[in-house]
């Protein structure tokens, strides 16, 4: 793996750990806003709904640059 996929991984494994420690659908949300923002997560432009910074994928498209 690149530098650039390790970070990756790295991002979309310390997202899933803390979304997966959340208790209420608040604490998701909020986990999600800041995976957002901090670029854990990415939205999908066709189905919006958020998605692990390793995947490349959604919808049959590739990842927003």
């Amino acid at each position: 793996m690149t530098t650039e996929e390790d970070e990756r991984e790295a991002h979309a494994t310390a997202i899933a750990q803390l979304l997966g420690s959340a208790e209420t659908t608040t604490e998701m949300n909020a986990l999600t806003r800041v995976g957002l923002r901090a670029g854990f997560l990415w939205r999908c432009p066709t189905c919006k709904e958020p998605k692990y910074a390793n995947r490349e994928t959604c919808c049959d498209k590739p990842r927003p640059a």
